[in-house]
């Protein structure tokens, strides 16, 4: 997106919601976010009231766009300074909000960005929760999910992998020799199957710290996905193990998307609905947890 197309559609309130409202509905046909009923009455302030479950909403109504109090305008100036990879505390002056808002704007930003995973419906399952409007889970994972990286036609793909977990990476650093090496919490290693690195990060990895393989260096070393993702890691203070599938989806996004503008892309997935959470007791609570 061009500047010239980016300040038409950021002049205005009213045409930065034109905007969004284009990712909303398809061929603008609108229906029910609760129960996907397309019979719909029209009622106050531009709403709509389903025909069979009753419920009222308008057309941003459980989308990612709601999970923060940001006005269009606002969105739009922060998925672009999102997109230049601006410090927090420069887009918190910039937009005239307080560090903690840039905070959650960002967690939903990538909370949008892991809901158009494919495997995201895995993440969920394993614990992790969608975003604003749903139930967080009783029990928070500890560590993150295991993901297997792979590269397939130039593209990145970092895939949940549910049938692994810390006891699974002891059992192939022992017994099959794997090597790998760590980042802080965040363990990764060398080719394993289908993918170039099998990556993770939580305190039951820790153990893993004193098996690393001796040279340091993996061949995901040399790859630019996993080169940039470190850069990354090294100028954070720590990641949270429950945020690390977040981060790990944007920079699969980045690398899969680095010649195009992310603004449009950004600006669909923040328009996507926050998907449902497992239902109660749907939640696995397996022995790593």
């Amino acid at each position: 997106m061009g500047i010239i197309s980016f300040n038409e559609i950021a002049s205005s309130e009213n045409a930065a919601r034109k905007y969004f409202l284009g990712f909303c509905w398809k061929n603008h046909q609108r229906y029910c976010p609760r129960c996907r009923e397309r019979k719909l009455y029209k009622v106050l302030d531009g709403k709509r009231r389903c025909a069979r479950c009753h419920y009222t909403f308008h057309d941003f109504s459980q989308r990612f766009i709601r999970g923060c109090g940001f006005t269009f305008q606002q969105w739009l100036w922060f998925l672009k300074l999102f997109e230049l990879n601006v410090h927090n505390q420069q887009i918190a002056n910039q937009l005239k909000v307080s560090y903690a808002t840039v905070l959650k704007a960002k967690d939903v930003l990538r909370r949008a960005i892991l809901a158009q995973a494919p495997d995201a419906a895995e993440y969920y399952e394993l614990g992790g929760w969608p975003g604003p409007g749903r139930p967080r889970p009783e029990d928070q994972p500890v560590d993150s999910p295991v993901f297997g990286i792979m590269e397939f036609n130039g593209f990145i793909l970092c895939d949940v992998l549910p049938h692994l977990d810390p006891e699974s990476l002891f059992h192939f650093r022992l017994n099959f020799r794997l090597a790998m090496t760590c980042l802080g919490q965040v363990v990764y290693t060398a080719p394993y199957q289908q993918y170039f690195m099998l990556v993770c990060c939580g305190p039951s990895f820790a153990p893993i710290q004193h098996l690393t393989h001796k040279d340091g260096r993996l061949p995901a070393d040399s790859h630019e996905f996993w080169g940039n993702a470190k850069q990354h890691l090294q100028r954070m203070r720590g990641v949270v193990p429950a945020h690390f599938p977040l981060y790990l989806k944007e920079w699969e996004l980045r690398h899969n998307y680095r010649d195009q503008s992310l603004v449009p892309i950004l600006a669909s997935a923040l328009c996507g609905f926050v998907p449902q959470a497992p239902a109660a007791g749907e939640y696995p609570n397996p022995d790593r947890h």
